[in-house]
């Protein structure tokens, strides 16, 4: 873990997530530290995947929640957080399938890393669980849930 977090708090889903003090959820499973909040509520701004893409090194830059290594997701790391069992509800008030303990009002389209080609990135949508192919330019409603892989050092 790093210097700024302190004891997991909250668990959930079986202790596979574990809500930590600095504003991140660890997954034991994936072995994944996942940012709390994703990329439109960090910003209160849609993103296209260009700048959900640049705005990893900003977080980078500012050693957000105590890390220099924040990434965009896998479309399996996201499709991971996908949970039919977990009711939470996206930036519209709608039903989306998020694990709970990351905070309603979050995009639910979110950017991958993913590309299909130079210009379409993959999006995964938290209401229906599947997947859709956008342009690396358009804004509309992006948004991604940054990620970091836990290295061997930090068990």
């Amino acid at each position: 873990m790093s210097e700024a977090s302190a004891a997991p708090q909250n668990t959930q889903n079986n202790s596979r997530f574990v809500e930590n003090d600095d504003d991140t959820i660890i997954d034991m499973k994936r072995r994944l530290i996942w940012c709390r909040q994703d990329s439109w509520q960090l910003t209160d701004k849609w993103l296209s995947w260009v700048q959900a893409r640049d705005y990893a090194q900003e977080l980078n830059k500012k050693a957000h929640g105590g890390y220099k290594d924040w990434r965009m997701p896998t479309t399996d790391e996201v499709r991971s957080l996908f949970d039919k069992s977990q009711e939470n509800t996206d930036h519209m008030g709608q039903k989306a399938f998020l694990v709970k303990l990351f905070p309603p009002g979050f995009g639910f389209l979110c950017w991958t890393k993913e590309t299909r080609t130079k210009t379409q990135a993959v999006r995964f949508n938290f209401r229906k669980g599947g997947i859709t192919f956008d342009d690396v330019y358009r804004t509309s409603r992006g948004a991604t849930r940054y990620c970091r892989d836990i290295p061997k050092s930090e068990l």
